[in-house]
């Protein structure tokens, strides 16, 4: 298990507008098998910081950004290719999406800057509710 600081940048698409934004965190990172890699950070934010849980697969991402147990967090999964059901919990209210994920890279060596980018679409039910391009930078944080 490696000590990291990581680094968020998202680009939301929706309709005509673009918006970029980057956040920050600090966690832990571990191989948990053949290019299967957990990822676990508080990322911060004004209101708190938020627990965010990654599982990395060769071509699978599984995200979890919150706490199933307070009742408010995201379900999140993407496989290239595919659409996969999202869950999002928020006060107590239950929307559920899909994803539809263009791109899923995971690029790195433990040790040393590793990279993951995702590029997908969600939607609630036939409705595109925007394109997302996320990238997080993991540095060894010795």
């Amino acid at each position: 298990m490696e000590d990291v600081k990581v680094k968020i940048t998202s680009t939301i698409t929706q309709e005509d507008q673009t918006e970029t934004f980057s956040k920050y965190g600090i966690g832990t990172l571990e191989q948990a098998g053949d290019n299967t890699w957990r990822v676990k950070y508080d990322e911060e934010n004004p209101e708190g910081n938020v627990e965010v849980k990654l599982l990395i697969k060769p071509d699978e991402l599984i995200m979890q950004r919150g706490k199933i147990q307070e009742n408010n967090y995201n379900m999140m999964k993407f496989v290239p290719g595919e659409k996969k059901n999202c869950r999002i919990i928020a006060a107590s209210k239950i929307i559920d999406l899909t994803s539809e994920t263009q791109k899923l890279e995971f690029s790195g060596k433990m040790g040393e800057n590793m990279q993951l980018k995702v590029e997908y679409k969600l939607f609630s039910g036939l409705y595109l509710i925007g394109s997302y391009a996320i990238t997080m930078e993991f540095y060894p944080q010795n």
